[in-house]
């Protein structure tokens, strides 16, 4: 698998995921990664994004991918209630995190732009752990720019993020309103889906400008009351009407702080640990998902780690859906 040298330049190394407790039986995620530099394939390519100088409110997600990949020690590769036993023709590696511009938005943005891009071409899945949210936007350009239709996407999230800027700046909360006033190739209205918006955490201006544009926005509410189920497939039917991929962008703030206290804004009434672990199944499942990102831990912000291990089972999960998608 090859990357150009001007992309590998932005590539910093990561430590691998380690074992919890040795057993010649359990095999761990550490087990089964490779060295991307060496192999002539991949299904999944996990990759770092240490930023948060664009998020609005509290700080801290910049650790968020070390500190999950540090809580991918509890997890081994196999998952009885799915039977995936990702072991068996199944194989991961780890780009290692992009070297940002800690003080650069946008200059940071093209950076990962441009990895996530080559990724995309390389035929791997990524798995793009933030980071802040305003990430989604050049993860999601990479996919566009590498494919030759429409994209459609689902963002999981207690927030819509269509805002007009903070004091005319880029920030966690614009990058879907971006992408979908992108000059070239725009992610469409019609192949954009808001999924798990929750609690007195937004504004009815940019609620309107979602319902002006055709934007469907599936409130937390609407989720309990219809179901994980139900909500999910009508948001895949949309995404995928007349689009090439799809691609989930995934705000942890979307589960209850009784599951992720550790993120910048946490909320009440979220998803549930098992509704998001479904609806990543779900997703990831489809014939059209091409990668996901998960954004917004932050370890300093969290109780005895459990949201960057809530974030490390959502991985997992994905994981495990990129494979059954590839018949495993």
């Amino acid at each position: 698998m090859q990357l150009s040298k001007e992309t590998e330049k932005l590539l910093l190394e990561a430590s691998r995921p380690g074992k919890w407790v040795p057993d010649e039986y359990d095999v761990s995620l550490g087990d089964i990664m490779v060295d991307w530099r060496q192999a002539e394939h991949a299904d999944i390519g996990i990759v770092g994004i240490p930023f948060d100088t664009a998020v609005t409110g509290r700080r801290g997600c910049r650790f968020g991918p070390d500190s999950i990949r540090n809580a991918l020690v509890f997890s081994d590769v196999y998952e009885p209630g799915l039977d995936i036993d990702l072991s068996r023709d199944f194989t991961v590696t780890d780009f290692g995190n992009i070297d940002v511009l800690v003080t650069d938005v946008l200059g940071t943005h093209a950076r990962v732009e441009q990895v996530v891009t080559e990724i995309f071409k390389t035929g791997v899945t990524p798995v793009i752990i933030g980071g802040d949210h305003s990430l989604a936007y050049p993860d999601v350009c990479g996919l566009l720019n590498s494919v030759e239709g429409d994209v459609g996407v689902i963002n999981i999230d207690a927030h819509l993020d269509v805002r007009v800027s903070h004091h005319g700046e880029v920030s966690s909360g614009t990058p879907f309103r971006r992408l979908l006033e992108r000059a070239e190739k725009p992610l469409k209205p019609q192949h954009f889906v808001e999924l798990g918006t929750n609690g007195w955490l937004n504004s009815r201006y940019y609620m309107d400008y979602c319902r002006e544009m055709g934007i469907r926005v599936i409130p937390c509410r609407e989720v309990h009351t219809r179901g994980i189920a139900a909500t999910v497939n009508e948001a895949l039917e949309r995404v995928s009407d007349g689009t090439d991929a799809v691609f989930l962008s995934f705000d942890i703030d979307a589960l209850d702080l009784a599951h992720v206290p550790g993120t910048n804004v946490p909320g009440v009434g979220g998803l549930s640990s098992h509704q998001a672990l479904e609806a990543v199944w779900m997703i990831g499942r489809h014939p059209l998902c091409r990668g996901i990102d998960l954004v917004e831990v932050a370890p300093a912000l969290d109780a005895a780690g459990v949201s960057s291990m809530m974030a490390s089972a959502l991985l997992m999960q994905f994981m495990g859906a990129t494979k059954k998608r590839r018949g495993g």
